[in-house]
């Protein structure tokens, strides 16, 4: 995507108005606000600026133009409008929705950098399973005081999600994927005008979590977008990660279609249809198809291999496109989130609370066969991988006594291998064999008194929101000791050191990349943190040697690696 020629010259300018700080940008003059951050500095903030033309009415659903100029001084002193989300339950009475809602955030240190370039910049990109989230629930005071009080430009974006962000037609009448087009329409922005903050351009390193960390994978793929930024730090998400890219948004979409009364044998009248009803009606047709799956993948709205943003297959993008420097990682228990607290909007998934207590060999037996490893899933190699899952994850060390806590213990890392480990694991792999430098780090520590309130022990998703974001989930809001406070010190060092120099050691800490002759080892992450030689070594023997060799080399890719063009059939 390209900005329309200026007729002048561009000058970026830092001043004071009324004792406000003000920026000059390509596209008009913003006024903003300082904020006194714990450290006695001073950062100047901006909040709500458009980084793209509303994507309403013909624009719905198609990747989204640049932002007009405007006249006069804009306000930026509130967060814009969040995009919608797939469904009324993951409405926030907290928040402002609109699908004119392509806005970002900047927060700068109010001093100039002494380096002419200026400070590093963090572009931040929310999680939320590409259906839900905004940048509004994170602030900007916390992430002020952590990050640009050390010196960096901190950076939140908007981008569409859910049916606005990724509804599709399966073919070139509506490829999928503006939600994707909208970050790098964000990042475009940035490159261009990140300068007028205090940011250097060339030092961008973009940051996200769960469905904002796969975004970070499909960034540095696509060559729309990975020439955008210098480095990338993806927790608790992958490209790989089932939830982060199938061909299943297609079905998906054409089925709220029909629902909505727009489904057509030509696809371009389809999408012509869905463009015409208002959010409300499509939000109505979510409810009717139901707003997730009851599968190991429930998100029904999310990226696609299009044959444009990702034009080939995850190797050979990753094998054309420039080596960014990666840091990323996963919590230990991640998918507890998803088995035991209920979120019917996102993924129907959960165990039901009255069989925690009683659970048994018997439940994860029936757990396995109905959601891990379906026949609606896996086909005619449902039964057999069935079998290798009851063998690996229900019998191997199994106690002679019931034990609840053993089989939802092992429930939980069969999902979170199946949903994160694996997926970030493979995407590790590739990126050792195409020689990009990765730092690999597991979340070894959780808050111990949130044990007596969960139904599991250990690091699940979103367990560093608090300690790096300030945003507790869920509402399991807890006060930090000693060791929350030195895990928060490790984790923030690290990102800071990581975005400063693209190497995430600091002090005492010796952070090693992987390489050829250590190709798993990673940081595990606690108040005391080392480094492990191997990852997983039992677990990683058996997704990728066992369960290959005694099933299918794809039975976990599913339908996340079909040729897009397949569905090219009703394009006219």
């Amino acid at each position: 995507m390209q900005f329309p020629q200026l007729l002048c010259v561009e000058v970026f300018l830092f001043a004071f108005s009324c004792g406000q700080p003000t920026a000059s940008i390509r596209y008009g003059d913003l006024e903003g606000f300082t904020y006194e951050m714990k450290n006695g500095a001073k950062a100047k903030v901006f909040l709500g600026i458009p980084y793209a033309s509303p994507p309403t009415a013909d624009l719905r659903f198609e990747p989204p133009n640049p932002v007009l100029s405007w006249k006069g001084t804009r306000d930026a002193k509130q967060f814009g409008a969040s995009c919608f989300p797939h469904h009324k339950d993951a409405l926030s009475k907290q928040l402002q929705y609109s699908e004119v809602c392509l806005y970002l955030n900047i927060m700068a240190p109010l001093q100039k950098s002494l380096k002419d370039a200026g400070y590093p910049v963090i572009v931040f990109i929310h999680g939320g399973g590409f259906v839900f989230g905004s940048a509004t629930p994170y602030g900007y005071r916390h992430l002020c005081d952590t990050f640009v009080s050390k010196g960096i430009v901190f950076v939140s974006i908007n981008y569409r999600v859910g049916f606005l962000g990724f509804w599709t037609t399966g073919d070139h009448a509506l490829p999928g994927n503006a939600g994707l087009w909208d970050q790098t329409q964000a990042l475009e922005f940035i490159s261009e005008n990140i300068a007028a903050f205090g940011g250097d351009p060339t030092r961008i390193t973009i940051l996200g979590h769960s469905a904002g960390a796969a975004s970070v994978g499909a960034l540095s793929l696509s060559p729309h977008s990975n020439y955008l930024f210098q480095q990338a730090i993806s927790l608790s998400g992958s490209i790989f990660c089932e939830f982060a890219i199938s061909e299943t948004t297609v079905e998906d979409g054409l089925e709220l279609a029909k629902a909505v009364g727009c489904m057509d044998q030509k696809s371009k009248v389809t999408r012509d249809c869905m463009k015409k009803k208002s959010v409300v009606e499509l939000l109505n047709g979510v409810d009717k198809i139901g707003p997730a799956r009851l599968t190991k993948n429930g998100v029904k709205f999310h990226p696609r291999f299009d044959d444009n943003f990702l034009p080939n297959s995850v190797e050979k993008l990753m094998s054309r496109a420039p080596h960014i420097t990666t840091m990323i990682g996963h919590a230990d228990a991640e998918s507890a989130t998803l088995l035991f607290f209920e979120k019917k909007y996102l993924m129907d998934m959960a165990v039901p609370s009255a069989k925690i207590s009683n659970f048994s060999s018997k439940d994860l037996i029936e757990y396995i066969k109905r959601v891990a490893a379906s026949e609606k899933d896996f086909g005619s190699s449902a039964s057999d991988f069935q079998q290798q899952l009851i063998e690996f994850f229900v019998e191997r060390g199994a106690p002679e006594k019931p034990d609840p806590s053993f089989y939802l213990g092992r429930l939980v890392e069969m999902m979170s291998d199946l949903q994160f480990n694996i997926p970030i694991y493979h995407e590790i792999e590739l990126k050792r064999a195409h020689n990009w430098t990765t730092y690999f780090f597991v979340q070894d520590y959780h808050h111990e008194g949130l044990d007596s309130q969960r139904p599991f022990k250990g690091a699940c998703h979103c367990n560093e929101s608090p300690y790096v974001f300030g945003v507790f989930e869920d509402g399991q809001h807890f006060e930090f000791n000693n060791d929350d406070f030195t895990y928060q010190c490790t984790l923030i060092d690290s990102i800071v050191q990581f975005v400063k120099t693209g190497n995430p050691s600091h002090g005492n800490l010796n952070w090693e990349s992987v390489n050829e002759e250590h190709p798993s080892r990673y940081l595990s992450l606690r108040p005391k943190s080392y480094m492990v030689e191997k990852y997983k070594p039992e677990n990683v023997h058996f997704w990728t040697k066992i369960v290959p060799k005694k099933i299918s080399e794809h039975v976990l890719t599913g339908k996340r690696f079909e040729k897009s063009v397949s569905h090219v059939h009703t394009e006219l």
